[in-house]
């Protein structure tokens, strides 16, 4: 949808919570403030700027704790994994029943009143297919958000009154997976495969597909199946490879330039499949600032940066790991010939990065630097970061959020076929993705993979892509959740570095002037002018995730309003089982 008719209509419609009917009248003039509910279901612009604004609550954003509004719908922070540091009740096991309070039911009788109103509505059926078709998939994003969290929760699929029985029980996990994923299946036929550059953002049908497929790669991984159930990797290998085959159909491909596909909008980004989009002036977020250095961000700094573990994660630009005999990786100059996905993610000490469009401009992050205090590990992110912003921009970022992209569903798709055993189908998805981050294909064409990997080793390999390719980007957590990995990291603290200028007797200023002179090379002589100490990001405690933790408990204050919630086991002699 046009972005400025879509604030018009926010707008227009920020009336409407309680849609109560009865406009006062003062001097036989409707009342402005108020739209009777009959209006807005008789009225196709009412009823889209309603659906309008369920998008607004309902769709992610960059960060949990980011100023917006829609950010607490999705946990995205970085520092819920060993991609960033930051203190964190979860990591170091600290949490309460009341850490985690992601409960969506407000937003979701306003999805369940569309639902029911629509289809009695004076609409044509595409309009109603549409309406539908959206709010179906919005439905599923928000039981899914809460029962990736929780497992079952009270299914609501009505709009509740004040008269009726408000205290609904917690449904089965299997239950709302159920329901969740017939909604998705409902959703897709009623939805195009494509809409206008003016609508994009809209949920498209191949959008719902993806959702589907992520929701059941979930499912079978261990967070929800121990066990491992094999019925439910062969779900989840159906519904990506559909997904897969629906997107490609429609027109939907990797994007040629991975560093730069955050800023393509519209249709041509054939990689977004799910978005959340952003325009300035009008619906901004402060992302932009939040992970730059504080020299260069407008009140917020320290988000999103990079751990050394991330930094040493990624392979040479031959593919291979940098411990690897052969891979060429030079310690002195680690940035060197690497994965070309590492300089569009990392941020290192005397990078080229041209922030606020400065020319020549070199990111230093020693200690002393200009931007060096802001940087709790040496690092910082690149990633979907807009350099043309001037630093006064940076807070008012118009940047749209991916929550979904092809090359998720492209290793969604990989992994299920390995976990079935069709291991040859995960290696040509790893190909792909590696081919088109500039990794070079070797004599053997495998671009750095291993071969013969089995099963075991697929995964590892899989595991490992996911968490360069989409960092950043709220799904190393998930996946550690998923996969129940997060026990490796127990007893470990995060890393970073801590750089200092040894070169012309710590003089900052006379090292600035001769780098400018051009007598500094920092790819041959960096140890010459800097020292390096590996330092502990997690300055009090170590990680210590704790399994209970897998499945948060209901807050408080959910349990005390209606007591028919069961507590989650292994929280306050919770009684619930999220795996049944």
């Amino acid at each position: 949808m046009n972005k400025i008719k879509y604030y018009i209509l926010l707008l227009f419609i920020v009336a409407l919570p309680a849609l109560q009917t009865g406009c006062t009248k003062v001097l036989d003039k409707p009342d402005l403030d108020a739209i009777s509910e009959g209006k807005v279901w008789s009225d196709i612009n009412l009823a889209t700027a309603f659906l309008n604004r369920l998008y607004t609550d309902a769709m992610p954003s960059w960060a949990r704790n980011s100023s917006s509004p829609e950010a607490i719908n999705a946990s995205n922070a970085s520092s819920e994994s060993d991609e960033s540091g930051g203190a964190d009740d979860m990591m170091y096991g600290q949490m309460t029943i009341n850490s985690v309070d992601i409960w969506h039911y407000e937003t979701l009788r306003s999805i369940n009143l569309l639902l029911k109103r629509v289809p009695a509505a004076p609409f044509t059926q595409a309009d109603k297919n549409n309406l539908i078709g959206q709010a179906l998939f919005l439905r599923a994003w928000l039981y899914w958000q809460m029962v990736s969290l929780y497992g079952g929760v009270p299914l609501i699929l009505e709009p509740q009154e004040l008269n009726g029985d408000l205290n609904v029980p917690r449904s089965k996990t299997s239950e709302c997976i159920a329901r969740i994923t017939k909604d998705l299946d409902d959703a897709a036929p009623l939805l195009p495969n494509i809409w206008s550059d003016e609508e994009v953002g809209r949920i498209t049908k191949g959008a719902a597909m993806a959702l589907k497929g992520r929701v059941l790669l979930h499912y079978a991984s261990e967070q929800f199946s121990p066990a491992q159930n094999a019925d439910r990797w062969l779900q989840a290998l159906q519904a990506n490879k559909a997904a897969l085959d629906t997107l490609v159909k429609s027109g939907k491909a990797l994007m040629p330039d991975f560093g730069g596909l955050w800023f393509v909008e519209g249709n041509a980004n054939t990689e977004a499949v799910m978005i959340t989009r952003f325009n300035n002036p009008g619906r901004t977020h402060s992302r932009d600032a939040a992970v730059r250095p504080l020299d260069e961000a407008s009140n917020y700094t320290g988000g999103d940066q990079p751990t050394l573990d991330l930094v040493n994660a990624f392979p040479m630009k031959n593919g291979l790991p940098i411990t690897a005999p052969g891979s060429g990786y030079n310690a002195q100059a680690y940035w060197l010939n690497r994965d070309p996905r590492f300089a569009a993610t990392i941020a290192w000490n005397g990078v080229l990065w041209q922030l606020s469009g400065k020319s020549g401009r070199i990111q230093w992050n020693f200690a002393g630097s200009i931007s060096s205090g802001s940087t709790a590990t040496g690092f910082y992110c690149r990633k979907a970061v807009n350099e043309t912003y001037k630093r006064a921009e940076t807070e008012i970022s118009g940047t749209d959020w991916i929550e979904i992209r092809l090359a998720e569903v492209m290793m969604n798709y990989a992994e299920a076929a390995n976990e079935t055993g069709n291991t040859a189908a995960a290696y040509e998805v790893l190909k792909a993705i590696r081919k088109r981050a500039g990794i070079d294909a070797g004599g053997n064409e495998l671009y750095g993979l291993t071969s013969g990997l089995d099963k075991s080793g697929m995964r590892t390999a899989i595991l490992l892509e996911r968490r360069l390719e989409f960092a950043f980007e709220g799904k190393r957590g998930k996946d550690l959740r998923r996969r129940r990995l997060y026990g490796q990291l127990n007893g470990t603290k995060r890393k970073g570095l801590r750089i200092t200028l040894t070169g012309f007797g710590g003089d900052k200023n006379a090292f600035y002037t001769a780098y400018a002179a051009g007598s500094v090379n920092l790819n041959t002589q960096y140890n010459q002018y800097f020292n390096e100490q590996v330092i502990d990001v997690d300055l009090l405690n170590v990680i210590n995730f704790r399994d209970n933790y897998y499945f948060a408990a209901i807050p408080r204050t959910h349990l005390e309003k209606n007591p028919k919630l069961q507590q989650t086991n292994g929280w306050d002699g919770g009684t619930f089982d999220p795996l049944q």
